[in-house]
């Protein structure tokens, strides 16, 4: 059962409150700092399902123990560098177990109509590689091109210009101006 945000903001019984009673602003503040405590306690075991089970980012998510708010959850990690980083570092890795599950996938004995259902597996495995880990399992696009350059036509022109330049130049002598005093 997921708590809704307004569920978890409902206020306690007076006889559980401390003599000062708190302020919905205090309310608020405890609510917030106990979603980024929960945060900072899922994240680890969040980024070792993915890797571990090459599972999705979500999927590892919606199968964490307490229940998250997904998509603030996600702005959350990606707001932190740090954070970040070990999330691309765990899609990285993750990308190598599911490059192992392809395998599984493709080697499995089927029936006929299973095929198709095992193609789309090993396509949707194989475009997710490419996204995680770029430099590895990416499409490499190299463009060759093969361009000739006349020097010799380029430098006459340049011959060209220099001679009208050189005709054009006026000795000058500079004079200093006076300082002010």
């Amino acid at each position: 059962m997921r708590v809704t945000t307004d569920q978890a903001l409902q206020p306690l019984p007076s006889w559980m409150y401390p003599a000062s009673h708190p302020t919905p602003s205090d309310v608020a503040r405890l609510a917030r700092e106990n979603t980024l405590a929960t945060y900072e306690a899922a994240l680890p075991s969040i980024l070792d399902r993915m890797v571990s089970e090459g599972t999705s980012f979500k999927t590892a998510v919606e199968q964490y123990p307490v229940p998250l708010d997904y998509s603030h959850f996600v702005s959350w990690v990606l707001r932190d560098e740090a954070r970040r980083d070990r999330y691309y570092e765990a899609q990285t890795a993750a990308a190598e177990v599911i490059a192992d599950q392809m395998i599984s996938i493709a080697d499995a004995e089927d029936a006929v109509e299973d095929v198709a259902r095992s193609t789309l597996k090993i396509q949707t495995r194989k475009w997710l590689l490419g996204v995680w880990n770029r430099k590895r399992f990416g499409d490499v696009k190299q463009i060759d091109q093969t361009v000739t350059i006349d020097m010799g036509a380029a430098m006459a022109e340049a011959q060209e210009r220099a001679a009208r330049i050189r005709g054009d130049v006026v000795d000058v002598t500079v004079k200093e101006l006076p300082r002010e005093p």
